[in-house]
């Protein structure tokens, strides 16, 4: 295996559950949306006041350089599986790992000062997960439900993973 991408709504826990696993693995971490950030040198609410179709441009473009990165976990942007080129791109970096965090636990705690989506309130968050839930359940090779300690999640990833790679189920 060479990397992990892990997927989910944004509050799901992606960042902190794939900051772990790196750790854990001994692997590189790389967030999407930080480094998207550092490739332009603007903030993500910075590039959506410019328009969402300019933000998922570059998430593309981000796709594609990250499906050539070797021994990282991958944590993407909440809206990146949503064009299918995309979906292509991250199939092709690695092991795809569902974060399914309950939204009721997700609008309970998301800050969302940094969250284009959700500037006209958590309740967004229901409709999203509506649309995306679909595409996460079809595009993940494993799901991790993170409704428990991170340490609880992070084990379960890596019992996944290893259930995953014994069956030789990934590409």
């Amino acid at each position: 295996m060479t990397n992990i991408v892990l997927i989910g709504m944004t509050g799901s826990g992606k960042t902190t559950i794939g900051k772990e696993l790196a750790s854990r693995l001994k692997l590189s971490f790389i967030d999407m949306d930080d480094f998207i950030e550092k490739q332009v040198g603007q903030s993500i609410p910075e590039l959506f006041e410019q328009g969402e179709a300019v933000f998922r441009s570059l998430e593309t473009d981000a796709c594609i350089k990250l499906a050539d990165a070797t021994d990282t976990v991958i944590s993407t942007g909440g809206g990146a599986v949503l064009k299918q080129e995309n979906q292509k791109w991250l199939k092709q970096a690695g092991v795809i790992v569902w974060i399914d965090r309950p939204v009721n636990l997700i609008v309970k705690d998301i800050e969302t000062a940094h969250r284009p989506l959700l500037k006209n309130g958590k309740e967004a968050l229901y409709t999203l997960f509506e649309e995306r839930q679909p595409v996460y359940e079809a595009l993940a090779d494993v799901t991790v439900r993170n409704d428990q300690s991170l340490s609880e999640t992070v084990n379960d990833v890596l019992n996944q993973l290893t259930k995953l790679d014994t069956k030789g189920d990934h590409s």
